[in-house]
C-alpha cells in the first residue's frame, strides 16, 4: 500500500539558519533520467526563450516552446478520494506553451500513446516502474475539471498525448543508449510528478492563513501573494470555476534539457477569470 503522502521541510537536515522550502514527499523513487548530456552545448547556456538569434527546433538542450507549466487541481467536488488527497493539490499535468504564451498540441502523433494499450502495463511491466505507478494512480487523478472523461489513466494518455510529444527534448533522439518505445512518456511522468513535489500548493497558502472553509472567501490578492510567495515571488494563475478556487498553474522557463535542466519561475502568462473574492472549498 503506498504510504499517505506527507509535507516536509528540508530544515532538519540544512544548516542552522536556513530557510527551506517545503515539498511533497511521495514514494516515487527519483531515478535518474537517461538524456544525452548537455555539456559544452551554446544554446544550453541559455534559459528558454532568452537564446539569441534562433535555435534548432531539433536540439535536445533547448526548449523551443519555452514556457514550461506545472498545473494542479482543487477539485472539491470529487467523488472519489484517493487516500490522503482531501489536503493535496492534485497533478493535472506538465505542459510547454510558445514563449508568447500560445501553444500546439498533438505535436508528434508517431509517438503517442494509443487507446488500445494499457498504461498501467507500460509503466508498471514494460519499465518496472511500480513506484511510479502508484504515485500516479494516487495523486494523478481525473477530476471534475479535466476535459477528459473517464478515469485517472486515459488522463495519463490525454495529458502526454497533448503535451508530452510536444517537448523537443523528449524526442528518442535525445535519450542515450538504446531508445524504448514510450521511454519518453515515463520520463515525462516522472519529471511531472517530481516537479508537483516542489510545489505544495495546500501549503503555500496554509502558512499564509488561508485554508478551506465553507463560511468565508478570500481576496484574490492574498492568494496570489501566497502562492508567489512560494514560487520565487513569480506570479501564479488561478483558476475559478464559478467563483471557486479550481486550478493553479506554476510558470517556468528551464536551461538545458526538460527532464535534467534548470527551472527558473517566471510570471505567469494567462490571466485569471476569478473574482476579486475568491472561494476555496473544502473537498
Amino acid at each position: 500500500m503506498l504510504s499517505l503522502l506527507t509535507l516536509a521541510t528540508l530544515a532538519a537536515a540544512a544548516p542552522a539558519g536556513c530557510v527551506c522550502k517545503p515539498r511533497l514527499v511521495s514514494s516515487l523513487e527519483h531515478k535518474d533520467h537517461r538524456v544525452e548530456s548537455c555539456s559544452g552545448v551554446n544554446e544550453a547556456n541559455y534559459f528558454s526563450c532568452t537564446a539569441p538569434g534562433s535555435v534548432s527546433q531539433e536540439s535536445c538542450c533547448y526548449e523551443d516552446f519555452g514556457v514550461i507549466m506545472q498545473t494542479q487541481f482543487w477539485d472539491y467536488n470529487t467523488g472519489s478520494k484517493s487516500e490522503g488527497v482531501e489536503n493535496v493539490f492534485t497533478i493535472h499535468g506538465l505542459w510547454d506553451d510558445l514563449c508568447d504564451g500560445s501553444y500546439n498540441q498533438y505535436c508528434r502523433p508517431e509517438l503517442e500513446i494509443s487507446d488500445s494499450e494499457s498504461l498501467e502495463d507500460i509503466i508498471v511491466n514494460q519499465f518496472g516502474r511500480q513506484d511510479l505507478y502508484n504515485v500516479m494512480s494516487n495523486y494523478w487523478i481525473n477530476t471534475q475539471n479535466s476535459n477528459v472523461e473517464s478515469g485517472s489513466q486515459l488522463l495519463w494518455e490525454h495529458e502526454y498525448n497533448k503535451h508530452g510529444t510536444c517537448f523537443n527534448t523528449l524526442r528518442p533522439e535525445c535519450f542515450s543508449g538504446d531508445y524504448k518505445r514510450h521511454e519518453n512518456a515515463i520520463a515525462y511522468y516522472q519529471k511531472t510528478v517530481e516537479l508537483w513535489e516542489t510545489l505544495p500548493t495546500y501549503t503555500f497558502l496554509e502558512n499564509a492563513g488561508i485554508t478551506p472553509s465553507s463560511d468565508r472567501s478570500y481576496a484574490l490578492l492574498d492568494i496570489e501573494a501566497a502562492l508567489a510567495a512560494g514560487h520565487d515571488d513569480s506570479k501564479v494563475y488561478v483558476g475559478c470555476r464559478d467563483g471557486k478556487l479550481s486550478e493553479i498553474w506554476y510558470y517556468y522557463h528551464v536551461k538545458g534539457n526538460v527532464l535534467t535542466g534548470e527551472y527558473k519561475p517566471i510570471d505567469s502568462l494567462g490571466n485569471t477569470q476569478c473574482p476579486d473574492q475568491v472561494w476555496y472549498l473544502p473537498k
